[in-house]
């Protein structure tokens, strides 16, 4: 597994593939759902949708994420409603762990370490004459690998419309937008912008809030279609899945159980008063299992 972070790190460096940091996972709600429900209210919202964060309360919210590998995530976010809007204030970092050093005649050098800081601002708002909520994001994002180091402004924008009769919503964002800072190397670097088109419904005779995302990153050729959905049961309590169509390329046929599970999440929240709480897991196939938590509290 480790030579997979270093393949990853490889990538990074000398491949363009630069910010990676911008899609990972860092929160037990996003991870679960696969990506999808863009236009699904919650504290993250803003690295799918900005305008999902609309009439969020005023809480606070920490997350940690565990990877293969010793690899961690952590996230907190703090959301302060107004009277027309609501700003969102969020800092997560991915720490990729310790590597031993080589140099040039593969003789051990001292460790070293690399690692993704992302300082994010947001704000959601309404039109106060159509059934419509917009929201934008912008933040500094710094990615550190040994001596090397970039960084990047970051800016997205969405919106949502409520279609009542339906009893769905759908959403538009263009996501990872940015200015690049300072760069690894000479080389170009490439960001992950992608325009997400997102759209839920409420169904009728479940307890169920289906979500179908397409994210369409410019530089793919296919976009890639994610599906997830919320139950909400007694007691508080929300069941999350999710999956899409990356399970066909870390189906392997080697393993029926690891095909099964692969490219799936699955989560369950609970909300207690002020307080709530929520866990997810999701399966990269071959690549193993990541786990999370998050706590929070209305205030």
């Amino acid at each position: 597994m480790r030579s997979i972070v270093y393949s990853f790190l490889f990538n990074i460096l000398f491949a363009g593939v630069t910010f990676p940091g911008l899609e990972n996972w860092y929160h037990p709600h996003r991870m679960a759902l696969t990506g999808a429900g863009g236009a699904i209210q919650n504290i993250t919202a803003d690295v799918v949708n900005p305008a999902a964060l609309w009439m969020l309360p005023r809480q606070f919210e920490a997350s940690f994420i565990s990877y293969p590998a010793d690899i961690t995530a952590q996230s907190v976010h703090l959301s302060l409603p107004g009277k027309e809007s609501v700003t969102v204030y969020g800092l997560r970092h991915l720490n990729y762990g310790l590597f031993s050093g080589r140099d040039e005649l593969n003789q051990e050098t001292e460790n070293y370490s690399a690692a993704d800081t992302w300082l994010n601002w947001a704000a959601a708002g309404h039109s106060s004459r159509w059934p419509l909520v917009w929201g934008i994001s912008a933040g500094i994002f710094i990615s550190t690998i040994e001596a090397k180091q970039a960084a990047l402004f970051t800016f997205s924008a969405g919106a949502i419309v409520d279609l009542k009769k339906l009893n769905s919503k759908l959403g538009v964002s263009l996501i990872n937008l940015g200015s690049v800072i300072k760069n690894y190397s000479e080389k170009e670097e490439e960001l992950p912008t992608a325009v997400v088109i997102s759209i839920t419904k409420k169904l009728a005779y479940l307890p169920l809030t289906f979500s179908l995302d397409a994210y369409n990153r410019f530089s793919l050729k296919m976009p890639e279609i994610r599906l997830g959905g919320v139950f909400a049961l007694p007691y508080q309590l929300q069941l999350k899945l999710g999956t899409s169509t990356n399970r066909l390329q870390q189906s392997t046929s080697q393993s029926l159980s690891r095909d099964f599970f692969a490219d799936s999440g699955f989560g369950v929240a609970w909300i207690y008063e002020n307080y709530n709480f929520e866990t997810g897991v999701y399966s990269y196939g071959p690549g193993g299992w990541i786990s999370g938590l998050a706590v929070g509290i209305k205030f």
